[in-house]
């Protein structure tokens, strides 16, 4: 009698164990799929520059520029006040830059360095800030893991882009400013999309920006050697 007991108790020890692994199993399952279940789109306030037009006097009298980067942080209010520098997004942003300055050979040559400033003859100053709401983007996101990713969420990342060309004699030129945003969904209902990646859509983004600036400064005929 007690043998026949002991051997029904392991039985559904046994099921209760096989159950449990296939919960488990399952439940990384749904836990992978929450973590590509995002995507990011920009919304493209800034029309897309697909090509610029360079004219031939200024292929003849293109301008050295040193181009200072500076990246912004507002997560807050919104207040200049509270604007906070970071330097762990400079690296990716310089590579946009020098990559956007390198295929469109608008520049003679140009550094990011500051010893080498003086022997330029321009400064173009460009800082990138990036504002948004922390707190609703954290009230959605609960909405949204509270409901096990049923219900879906969005947080916006605002850009702005600020330019100013200074001369060879560090007078100021022109300021140039543009806007754009990008809003990334979160939920399983997005695992279809889930290629476009936040970090894709911030490259792009930027690349964009800086494409327009470029092309602004070509318009404005503001790249010629001093």
């Amino acid at each position: 009698m007690f043998c026949t007991r002991n051997r029904s108790f392991n039985t559904k020890e046994i099921l209760f164990g096989k159950w449990m692994t296939i919960f488990r199993v399952l439940w990384l399952m749904f836990l992978a799929s929450i973590v590509t279940g995002c995507a990011s789109f920009p919304e493209y306030r800034t029309p897309k520059v697909e090509t610029i037009a360079i004219n031939k006097e200024l292929i003849r009298n293109k301008p050295s520029v040193y181009m200072p980067l500076r990246y912004m942080n507002n997560l807050s209010s919104g207040d200049e006040k509270s604007n906070t520098e970071s330097v762990a997004p400079l690296p990716r942003l310089r590579g946009i830059v020098e990559k956007t300055a390198n295929e469109l050979e608008v520049f003679q040559s140009f550094t990011f360095e500051s010893f080498q400033a003086e022997n330029m003859d321009y400064v173009l100053e460009i800082e990138m800030l990036n504002s948004g709401s922390k707190g609703k983007a954290m009230a959605a996101g609960f909405i949204t893991g509270f409901t096990l990713f049923l219900v879906p969420s969005a947080a916006t990342d605002n850009f702005k882009l600020t330019a100013k060309l200074y001369d060879k004699n560090r007078n100021l030129v022109k300021t140039y400013s543009y806007d754009d945003s990008i809003t990334t969904w979160f939920g399983i209902w997005f695992i279809p999309v889930a290629g476009y990646t936040p970090t894709k859509a911030v490259e792009n983004l930027w690349e964009n920006m800086i494409k327009t600036l470029f092309s602004d400064l070509i318009k404005d005929n503001m790249l010629f050697k001093t």
